[in-house]
């Protein structure tokens, strides 16, 4: 029997989850179906959809590492921040082009290792937008090298320093980073980062000058993330969850004490027009006194009562509250 796992816990944890809500139907289908689609990407979408100040941060981080590029290279350089992917650390790694500069870095409070990925064709460009060479960074065949040239190398330098800067800046309002290169490499093959079936979050940066492009992407373990999903949840909820408590306390305080006009009928009667209109001064209208009174507030009935006196004041007793 096979050893390889199957599923990994996080699906395991999602297929559980989706069992017991009554997602999944576990029961024997009339119909003869025997199996049924799920996604197990499930469970981590919606974590990842709790955390809506990536997006804002991440397109905070491409103005300021374009606008770094430029300057660097004095080229008309666009940085366009691609959309968050969720994947498969392992797999993501094997799809690096090689050779590329493959840096691996610590970055506090973010658990784990994360890796910055900057492909050779990148810094070739560079190397020959900025020494000279042919156009379009051939960078002498790079499609048949195994390793990058001294001087791509430091380009790989000069261009993550840039990339780190702009990513704490970024960051600084939500959360503060530091961050530590803890290694580098441009073979894939050689590189040992998390857990084998690791989940991670990839970041891809994706740099335009004019009809020529490449990516730059940041691979960060998703577990680095759920520590800090309070903090990169949605300020804008937050915020006007708190902003109506408050409007909540405020109205509440004012209507304490706001007048209302409250009136006592003692009883009314049915008359005729032709009774109206043969009123005048001295005319009397015989009522029968009743022995309740009811209470009036601003066209409200709000209460019943008996009429008296209390401290040689006419008053009325409240027998009765009809609404609170």
């Amino acid at each position: 029997m096979s050893t390889k796992e199957v599923l990994s816990e996080s699906e395991l944890d999602a297929l559980m989850d989706s069992v017991s809500s009554g997602d999944v139907d576990i029961e024997d289908d009339a119909s003869g179906k025997s199996c049924e689609i799920f996604d197990f990407s499930t469970r981590e979408q919606v974590l990842l959809a709790q955390m809506p100040a990536l997006v804002t941060i991440n397109e905070k981080h491409s103005l300021g590492f374009t606008q770094a590029v430029r300057e660097l290279f004095r080229v008309p350089a666009e940085v366009v921040v691609g959309e968050i992917q969720l994947t498969n650390m392992d797999e993501a790694i094997a799809q690096i082009p090689e050779p590329s500069g493959i840096n691996v870095l610590k970055i506090n409070p973010l658990i784990g290792v994360s890796v910055a990925v900057l492909p050779g064709e990148l810094l070739s460009y560079f190397v020959d937008g900025y020494f000279g060479g042919t156009p379009g960074g051939s960078g002498g065949n790079l499609s048949a090298r195994t390793s990058l040239t001294p001087t791509e190398r430091r380009i790989n330098d000069v261009l993550l320093e840039k990339f780190l800067t702009t990513l704490v800046s970024s960051w600084s309002a939500k959360i503060p980073l530091s961050t530590e290169t803890v290694s580098f490499e441009t073979k894939p093959e050689f590189l040992q980062v998390g857990s084998p079936g690791e989940l991670a979050l990839r970041f891809p940066f994706v740099i335009q000058i004019g009809d020529w492009r490449s990516t730059i992407d940041w691979l960060v373990p998703y577990a680095a993330f759920e520590a800090l999903r309070p903090k990169l949840g949605n300020a804008t909820a937050r915020s006007n969850t708190q902003s109506a408590s408050s409007w909540e306390d405020f109205f509440r305080r004012e209507l304490l004490s706001i007048n209302l006009e409250v009136r006592g009928v003692f009883t009314t009667r049915n008359v005729s027009i032709a009774e109206v209109l043969s009123l005048k001064r001295g005319s009397i209208v015989p009522l029968k006194m009743p022995s309740e009174v009811s209470i009036w507030s601003e066209g409200q009935l709000i209460s019943n009562g008996e009429h008296g006196a209390l401290n040689g004041n006419k008053s009325i007793k409240i027998t009765e509250v009809l609404h609170k």
